[in-house]
């Protein structure tokens, strides 16, 4: 009898380190599992968070100053409109503390238009008159960024960039237009596809002038003694350089692709 209970002992304590072991075994199983599942939902979440959304179109309502410093004044806009195109090229893989990017930012195409009235006095009546003035840039624009994503899909960047652009101004009948290379600076906050930023510009130079007097078509307005030149025409139709300075601010909302 009592040789029967120390082998049902035994047999007892193999059996129960038995299932020890076998519990231990599927233990480590599902802890490889959900390490695997929380690994490609991690792979995932990135890809949704970083590679599926690093280009962006944003489209934005811009007020603008334009500073004279060869005349004197300042000129604010009515309205005006952007719009951008570019791409995000993140410098690193990993996100660093699991959450932070540092990238490229390129905009293949950046195009500010504003609209503005510009008050005239007349000299000799002393009436004041209106027109319209149009100013546009096109341009393509390259800085650096960082982006922080905090929770979810949830994402905030700061961005600087330089631009480099054509700028071409309508104003007194005159054409002004001259390469200018644009600052930018801005912030904005992301939600998986939508985007709210807000972004600073400022830039001048030295425009040159091209007029639309008509007089310079009329040929009474030579010497008859001889036919008017194109460079003759020429003459008449450039206008004194004048160097303007555009400072701006454009609200926008993004699309993040």
């Amino acid at each position: 009898m009592g040789l029967l209970l120390a082998v049902t002992g035994v047999w007892a304590q193999e059996q129960g380190e038995d299932t020890v072991r076998r519990l231990d075994s599927l233990q480590r199983v599902v802890n490889q599992l959900t390490s695997n599942v929380e690994s490609l939902e991690q792979e995932d979440m990135n890809q949704a968070v970083w590679k599926d959304r690093a280009k962006y179109f944003n489209i934005g309502y811009v007020n603008q100053t334009l500073t004279d410093k060869t005349f004197g004044g300042e000129i604010k806009s009515d309205f005006g409109v952007s719009l951008s195109n570019g791409k995000t090229y993140y410098l690193h893989k990993k996100p660093i503390v699991g959450m932070i990017k540092f990238g490229l930012d390129f905009s293949w195409m950046d195009i500010n238009y504003a609209k503005s009235t510009l008050e005239s006095i007349d000299g000799d009546t002393g009436e004041v008159y209106s027109s319209a003035m149009h100013q546009a840039e096109i341009g393509m624009q390259v800085g650096p960024s960082l982006t922080i994503n905090p929770v979810h899909h949830l994402k905030v960047s700061g961005y600087f960039r330089v631009t480099p652009s054509y700028s071409l101004l309508y104003m007194d009948e005159t054409v002004h237009h001259h390469y200018v290379t644009v600052l930018n600076a801005g912030c904005a906050v992301a939600w998986k596809a939508i985007s709210l930023g807000v972004e600073w510009r400022w830039g001048s130079a030295t425009y040159d002038g091209l007029t639309f007097d008509e007089s310079a078509f009329d040929e009474d307005s030579f010497d008859e003694s001889e036919d008017p030149s194109m460079g003759d025409v020429m003459d008449q139709l450039s206008a004194p350089e004048r160097k303007l300075k555009t400072s701006s601010v454009r609200f926008y909302i993004g699309f993040r692709f």
